[in-house]
Formats: C-alpha cells, structure tokens, sequence
C-alpha cells in the first residue's frame, strides 16, 4: 500500500500512543527520531493487541491480501475480538512487532498524518 511505502512500513518506529476516536477510528501515534506520524485506521470494525509494554517497536505494518494462509489466520484472531458495529472492515491490517505490541485491524482505510511540525511547535 502505497502511503505506508512512504514510510518503508514504519519499520523501527516507536508505537508512543493507542487511541480511539470519533467515526470508529483506531489511531497509533509513532516516532522515529525527530519524526512523528499518525496513523489512523479508519472505519475499525474490529482489532486485536497483544503484547503492549512500554517499549514497542514496530517491525512492519502492512495490508494483508484478501487470500493466503495468513488473510485466514488474522480472521481468526479478530473472530475472538468483539464487533464495533454491523459491518465489518474490507482490509485487514498487521502490525508486527520488532518488541513489544502486535496488532491486527480489521478497517475500511488508513490515513496517515505528518505530526513532525506540530510536535516540534510545542517543544
């Protein structure tokens, strides 16, 4: 997917915050060095975290593709999750993890915001 090849998948970013907002987003907010990015998984119908600790590096996020042994295996685990609303997401995406926290979102899209500027106005 294109807008996370921009960031080469997040690959070694810090996972600083897990929030939910209004229109059933699920947003990640993540850092590597003085960068700052927000990733928000739009239309979250469903997700799993496992593993959250203080330290969470990212190893790659991606979108699985709708077939494969791995599609199967995600849809099992969001199987044991609990439903936000009636209908679910047509994307499935994977967090893994170098350390700390793994998920798996089932959503509609993903945005992502560049926060750099904003964080370095406040400091």
């Amino acid at each position: 997917m294109d807008i996370l090849n921009k960031y080469v998948c997040f690959h070694d970013w810090q996972i600083n915050s897990l929030s939910c907002r209004e229109g059933s987003r699920l947003v990640l907010g993540l850092s590597f060095d003085a960068k700052r990015a927000e990733l928000a998984f739009v239309g979250t119908s469903r997700c799993v975290v496992e593993h959250f600790a203080i330290l969470n590096i990212v190893y790659e996020i991606e979108v699985l593709p709708a077939e494969g042994a791995e599609y199967q295996s995600a849809l099992t685990l969001l199987a044991k999750s609990d439903q936000f609303g009636k209908t679910r997401g047509s994307l499935i995406a994977r967090v893994y993890a170098a350390a700390g926290a793994e998920m798996t979102v089932e959503c509609e899209s993903l945005e992502v915001t560049d926060m750099t500027a904003t964080h370095q106005l406040r400091n």
